[in-house]
Order: structure tokens, then sequence, then C-alpha cells
């Protein structure tokens, strides 16, 4: 409760009236309201995030309030949340701040304004030989109390023991005795603590001797105690029938025996405890939980494949893997429907349909459909719950979920797992492992349910953009399914039949025959947007959308098609310029390929000579990380192999210096993709032989001179292809992911599949020539031709 020390309490308070109903500070008390005028008040104090006075009426007492008519002292509360049961009853949690006196009333129309004095709990000195033996002696008669009369939880003793503060432990001990309301209130008016402390002891040695004398009393009756906020007949009726309601879902759930004995253990707990007791309102919130989640149900699957099928195409273009994994698993499910549902994980570049593709799938099986974003999450408590013995307990985000969906097998994402967290609050991705594995989330077991639930018959599909960052042991429980960027082809179809209807609809253009023309359709792909999947492609659609909105509001004409030439008039001046190949080949220039978040691209790797005493010198820039420059120092290593080779002087590389520039210099660049590229480089340098410009490069490259497979090369090959590369040199074993590309991009295209560094040197440099002598050559940088442009990062 620290935060209330730092509420500001004004001079005057709205008022409410309990009846018998006592609200101490420092403790957080649940009431039931009927009366609408109330009901109003409290709503009105939340939305204006005001503090509530709480007052208690004296017998026989009248209207209009008054300060006779009411108990001198009150308590000014916050209002904690305000919902409306199942019997239209409204339940308002009020959490206790302070003492108040009344000193009189004013009214603002038809509402009673309080005009209050505060009395905070101050800090009191228990070194003080008087107070300290009370509350030592308080506590020990308590404890002998529990052990007699209501046992109370180890957790709670052990917060009893921790409190340091006279008044507190005064106020905490009223509510375990519950005695009558004279005495609750005599116990609010004393507003010094040592007082107050001093009536505990007394109720307490009462307590204590009519125990020992053999003349416990038992509970008060919960009727003595009414929940409601005025004093209504028969609150015990109400409790009553919702733990009759309670009972009722429980038989009806088909349970296995050993969690059926759990729950009707913890109902008939229940049942026994008093309403006003602390612990009440956990139990029955964990009960009534318990009750409401899932436990047999499930949707019934439509397993038509041709139906299933169709919803997908429908819903989306391409994602040819996603589909036919899909198809497979609703095959499956209809010869065994027992399996257990399997675990995917979707990774691609923002934009490319990933969490869209959920709700097609959950559509397409008839199954509910839950998403939950895993970006940020840090606290292994949101996954795995907090355990009951914690103050605001509550389930983890899984069993929220499932209990809101109302079924054990809905379609969940678990959407950007990879932007999951980690710090003191625990490690989520370490909670998740349970979940994600088919052989252990048939008993999933959530912190604050501490219950085995199947999870078996969930659909499980995470999502995220890189591999990377999920950690391997969660990675390895999941069916991995890599979604690539889209070409532009398939962005132009996309656009066509999903984006601009779409856009149209939701800018109220749904009666209006507007078509983009296909050059229109390539100039706002290849220069408005940059990326793999259609986000932004969306975006600018329905930007051009909402100008033509404005203009059919104002009564201007609407063109019937949107041209290339319009463009700039509603996008505004082109954001990207479309890459396009070197126009020439030069010596220590080679195009290299790039993967990158948003798609492929080209890029230039330039190198350049200059006279250094100090000679076996490498100069790298344009942000590059350190596997990049692993890659420059393994390619110069090799290089410096093939001397004799390629009738390199030796004094080369002793005698000058060798800077490699990748433009873009402010966008970093990591990975080894680019080893052969700056290979080539370097030797078209030194060799003084220029790199055709009309073929591009990827590969990473070993010291024995291998050329290894990387990732990408869809990307990338797409990349070369729109900037009028048609020839491409890779791996040979990347020879396999071409099958990935449009058939378009296969049959105009040309690729060399290679496996050393040896094969693919007369590709680039088709002509070595002698080397001149080194004496002659002129020392200085290089200056990169402006013909060049800048292209961004390599991964």
């Amino acid at each position: 409760m620290s935060r209330n020390s730092t509420q500001v309490l004004p001079d005057r308070l709205k008022l409410l009236l309990l009846g018998d109903i006592i609200i101490f500070p420092m403790l957080a008390v649940t009431i039931t309201l009927k009366h609408g005028s109330d009901i109003e008040l409290l709503r009105e104090c939340e939305q204006n995030g005001e503090l509530i006075a709480i007052a208690n009426p004296r017998p026989d007492s009248s209207f209009p309030v008054t300060c006779e008519n009411i108990y001198p002292i009150g308590t000014a509360c916050r209002i904690g949340g305000i919902r409306t049961d199942k019997n239209s009853q409204c339940e308002v949690i009020l959490e206790g701040i302070c003492r108040v006196s009344f000193l009189r009333m004013v009214r603002v129309g038809s509402k009673p304004l309080a005009l209050i004095a505060g009395y905070p709990e101050k800090s009191l000195d228990t070194s003080d030989s008087t107070t300290q033996m009370l509350m030592e002696s308080s506590l020990s008669l308590l404890k002998t109390c529990c052990t007699a009369d209501r046992p109370l939880p180890e957790s709670v003793i052990s917060m009893f023991d921790q409190i340091n503060h006279p008044g507190h432990l005064a106020d905490l001990v009223i509510i375990y005795l519950q005695p009558d309301f004279a005495t609750q209130s005599r116990a609010l008016a004393l507003i010094n603590p040592k007082d107050r402390l001093k009536l505990v002891h007394q109720l307490l040695y009462e307590r204590q001797s009519s125990l020992a004398g053999g003349k416990a009393q038992t509970n008060p009756d919960p009727a003595r105690w009414p929940r409601s906020g005025r004093l209504q007949s028969g609150p015990a009726e109400a409790d009553n029938e919702e733990l009759n309601d309670i009972r009722q879902s429980i038989d009806a759930l088909k349970l296995e025996e050993p969690i059926r004995k759990i729950i009707t253990k913890e109902f008939s707990r229940l049942e026994r405890m008093n309403p006003a007791s602390p612990d009440y309102h956990n139990t029955l919130h964990y009960v009534e939980y318990i009750s409401e989640l899932p436990w047999q149900n499930e949707d019934r699957e439509n397993h038509d494949l041709l139906r299933a099928e169709k919803i997908l195409n429908q819903d989306h273009f391409g994602l040819e893997k996603v589909k036919e994994r899909i198809l497979e698993h609703l095959a499956v499910r209809q010869l065994n429907p027992d399996m257990k549902g399997p675990i995917i994980c979707l990774i691609g570049a923002p934009g490319v349909g990933k969490t869209s593709l959920g709700k097609s799938i959950a559509r397409a099986m008839g199954r509910k459909f839950i998403r939950l974003s895993l970006g940020g999450v840090h606290d292994e408590a949101e996954i795995r719950g907090h355990r009951r013995t914690y103050m605001g307990a509550m389930p983890g985000k899984i069993m929220q979920e499932i209990k809101r969906a109302g079924s054990r097998n809905p379609v969940f994402m678990l959407d950007e797992i990879d932007k999951l967290g980690r710090d003191f609050h625990g490690d989520p991705a370490s909670a998740l492992l349970e979940v994600m594995d088919p052989e252990q989330n048939n008993s999933f077991t959530d912190h604050y349910l501490n219950l085995p639930f199947d999870l078996s018959r969930v659909l499980f599909i995470a999502t995220a953009n890189q591999s990377d960052p999920i950690p391997a042991p969660l990675l390895d429980r999941m069916e991995v399914i890599n979604l690539p960027g889209y070409s532009e082809e398939e962005k132009k179809s996309i656009a066509c039949r999903y984006l601009i209807d779409r856009q149209r609809e939701n800018n109220g253009l749904q009666n209006e025959k507007m078509i983009f023309t296909d050059e229109a359709l390539d100039c706002i792909i290849d220069n408005y947007t940059r990326e793999s999947g259609v986000r932004n492609l969306e975006k600018m659609i329905g930007k051009i959308m909402r100008k033509q909105a404005r203009n059919k509001v104002s009564g201007e004409t609407i063109p019937g098609a949107i041209a290339k030439r319009l463009l700039t008039e509603l996008l505004g001046p082109t954001l990207f310029q479309k890459e396009i190949s070197a126009p020439k080949s030069r010596v220590g220039i080679v195009t290299g390929l790039a993967w990158t978040p948003t798609g492929g691209d080209i890029l230039f790797i330039e190198a350049a000579l200059m006279a250094s005493p100090k000679g076996d010198n490498l100069i790298l820039t344009g942000s590059l990380g350190e596997v990049m420059k692993e890659s420059a120092l393994t390619a110069l290593s090799y290089l410096r192999t093939l001397t004799h080779r390629y009738k390199i002087d030796e004094k080369l590389f002793a005698e000058h210096q060798i800077h490699i520039h990748i433009p873009s210099g402010a966008i970093p660049k990591d990975g080894p993709s680019a080893g052969l590229a700056l290979f080539l480089t370097m030797l078209s340098l030194a060799t003084d032989e220029s790199a055709d410009h009309k073929i591009a490069v990827t590969g990473e490259i070993s010291l024995s001179g291998r050329i290894l497979p990387v990732g990408g090369i869809k990307e990338k090959v797409l990349a070369a292809r729109r900037s009028g590369i048609k020839r491409i040199v890779l791996p040979e074993d990347n020879l396999k992911d071409l099958k990935e590309l449009p058939a378009a991009a296969r049959e105009e295209m040309v690729f060399f599949g290679v496996k050393t560094i040896d094969e693919a040197i007369p590709l680039v440099l088709s002509s070595l020539k002698p080397k001149p002598d080194p004496g002659k050559r002129k020392s200085g940088l290089r200056k990169p031709d402006a013909a060049y442009p800048a292209a961004p990062g390599l991964n």
C-alpha cells in the first residue's frame, strides 16, 4: 500500500453511507451495491480519479445526511475497481487510505459533500517499552487464538510478524477477530495507534480466555456482515446462491479424479469461510476461475480439405509451404483425431502476412483464434502466472486466453516470439519450453491454478522476424517454416486482389470504380516502398484513397484510374531510387548481394590502394560488423597465397595499404556472405583487372578457398533482377534454393553454382593481365565512381 502515502487528501470529499460495514485504512474490501445512485457516485469518482469518504449512519438515522446522524470518524478510500456480477449486482473494491473526521456537510445539487480532517498514520517509536510489549503480547495472543479457533495460512501469520507499526497491526487484528459493529466503530474512532493497540490486546485476551474455558465462540453469522453498501436483507442467501452456481459448474465438469478431489476440497474450504475474511474473495475467485475453464470444451473442427484450401487461397496469395502444412494437418486429423497439436513457427520479414495467416488458419479449421503478443514480455509470471501466496495473484497469459476463448483446442498465435525480454523477473522463454513441447504440454501447470491443464489440443503458431534471437532449446521444439519476401510480380498481384479493394472499402469508396495502372503500381513498389512484405505498399494505397475520399466530400472529380503521372501529386516525391547495375566494369569494384529485413539489395564493394610504410594494413569502412571484418581478413590471407599463380608482386602487400569501403556507411552491415565479393574486389585491385559489372556474387569463403552456402538467396536474386543484372554467381549448395524463385525469374536469369574460389574467378575476372612493375604503381586512394549508388546493409 505504499502508493497510499503519496495520495493528496483534499479538504472535502463525496460521501457514501455503508450501513454497518467499516473499512479500515491500509486494507482493501470488496462490497456489493444495488442502489443505482451509489453506483453512479462511485463510477463518477473512479472516472475522475477522486477519493471517496465512507461513513456509517447512526441507528435510527434519517435523511438528509448531517454530521449528527453519522459516526464522527470514517475512512477516505480509493476505488480499486468496479464490475457487475452475474446477478446484476455491482461489486466495488475499496482501498482504505486513512481515517477522517467529518466537520460539517455541504451539498452540491443532490449529493452531499463532507468537509473533513484527515489522520494519516504517522510513524511511531516502537522502541518505547510499552508499545513494544503490547505488540509482542498481541502477536503471541493472536497466534494462540489462531491455533485454537480459526487457523490462518502461514503466509498470513508471516505477514503479521513483519508489521512494525502498532496502528496497522491493530487494524489487521480487528479484521481477524470480527467483533460486533460497536467494537469496530470504537476501534476506527481511536486515532492514537497505541490506544487502538490496547483495545486489540484486550479483545485478544478475552478471546483467549473464552477459548481456554471451553466457551469458544463460533465465527459470527455471515448475515451480520452484509457485503452491500446499504443495510439489506439476506446477503447470506445471495452468497449461497453464488456458491450454488459454482457448485453446479464444478459438478458438470468432466474431470480426472485427482483434479476433482483438489477442486472439491478447495470449494469445501470456501463454504466454511466467513465472507468477511480477507481470504474469502481470493478463494472465491480461484474456485470460480477453475469452474469456468474449458476442461473438456472443444470447437468442432471442419476437416473439409477443399473448403480449407479455398479459404487459405482467398485470404493470402502465395505462402504455399504454410498452406500445404495446414492441409496436411487436417488430413492427419481425419485419420487420427487424437493426435497432438503441432508447434509451428513462421519466420519472415515484417508485412509478409504472418499474423493474418493465423486468423485464416483458424477460419479454415473452424476453430477460435487467440493472439498473444510476446513483444517486450520480460516477466516469467506473465506466462506461468503468480503463486497464490502473493497479493493480487492471477493466472498467466496462456490460461487467461484459454479461458476467454472457452475452448481447449483454439489456434493460439504467439506473436513476436523473437522479441521476448529477460531480466531479474525471470526468463519467459524458458517458461515457454513446457508450453511449446507436445510431449509435455498435456499437463501444463500454471502457478496460480496449480493444476495440470491439457494444452496438447491447441494448435500453437509462433511468429518471428528472425530466428537468431530465439533460444536454441525453444527453437528446437518448433517446426520452422520460413516465409520469403514477395517478388515485384507477387506484390502487384496482392495489391490487385486484396489491398486496393480493402483500402477502398476502409475509406468509404466502395461505390467508386477506381483502378491502378500497372505502371503506377510498379512505381509505388519500386520508388515508394522498400520491403519484403506489403505493409508499406498498403499504406501508400491507403494514402491515395484518403485523398480521393477528401476530393469526393469536397465535390471534386475522382479519377477512374490512378496513373503513374498522378503519383507525385498524391504521394509526394519518390522515397527510394531503384537500384541499377554499374554502368561499366572498373578495377576494384565488384557487385555484391545483400539480405536486409526489408528484402534484398545489391551493393558495390570498392577497394583502393595507397602507399604505406607499415605495410600489411587493411582499412575497412562502411559500418561493418565483426563477422564481415573477419571475412575481409580471410579473403586477404587467401589472396596472399595466390601471388605466384596470378603474378602478384609480393611487395604489394608490404608497401601498400588496402582500403575497402561499402557505401551507405550509416547503415550497419554484417554477415559472412560478402566473403567472395570481398576477395574478388581485392584480386581485381591487385591484378589491375576490371570486374564484370553485369554479374553479381554472393557466398562465404574459407581459408582453404572453399565457397560455403549462405541465406536469403531469393531476396538477393530478386534484388539483382530489379537492378537489371541477369547473371549470378552463388555457392553450389544454394542452387536448391532457386526453386523458391518465381518462374519468370528462373527463366530469364543465369546462375553459376561454384564450390571453390578458383571456379568463381574466371566468371567475374575473365582475362587476368600480367602484373606491371610495382615500382611504377602510383600511390593514393582511388576515388569511387559517382555512378555507383549507395546500397543498404549486408546481413
